[in-house]
């Protein structure tokens, strides 16, 4: 985790994602914005919203598709996540303004997004090997980071002074 990325979270810099005035955005950012955004999407909103944490997370293209990967979609499909809204749209300047956390999975971000202080990568995710050793990268990275989001939110319930 960068250090810009931890301090924003524990500032608490939150803002919301279009369209949902409550929930804190992660954008998920690979080439086609067809297989690594949305597979790290699917697994990111799942696993957050098991948590109860309010993060919510997008899939965007730096160069996008048509449509989705059919090997992502299947691959979700036989692990029972839910295949996120939405078709490949390329990432703009408002995503990375309403996001918290910008991911670059195998893919370089456009300038703004590099410089938001914001941005990630994930270069260390597979890319031709399948749909499982993929899915097996992200799941971890998107674990780590929402250990690291649930460590910096506030826990519910607790008593606040």
């Amino acid at each position: 985790m960068n250090i810009v990325l931890i301090a924003a979270v524990l500032a608490g810099s939150l803002q919301a994602t279009p369209g949902s005035p409550t929930s804190p955005a992660v954008v998920f950012v690979c080439e086609h914005g067809a297989a690594k955004s949305v597979i790290a999407t699917a697994y990111f909103n799942k696993l957050a919203a098991e948590r109860g944490l309010p993060y919510r997370a997008m899939f965007r293209g730096t160069n996008p598709g048509d449509s989705l990967s059919a090997m992502a979609v299947e691959g979700l499909k036989a692990d029972g996540v839910p295949i996120p809204a939405g078709r490949p749209t390329a990432i703009s300047d408002a995503d990375v303004a309403g996001a918290t956390h910008v991911f670059a999975i195998g893919c370089v971000l456009p300038d703004k997004a590099r410089q938001s202080g914001k941005a990630e990568d994930w270069s260390d995710v597979p890319g031709d090997n399948g749909y499982a050793p993929m899915r097996d990268a992200i799941v971890r990275h998107v674990k780590q980071l929402l250990d690291t989001l649930a460590s910096a939110s506030p826990r519910r319930g607790a008593l606040q002074p």
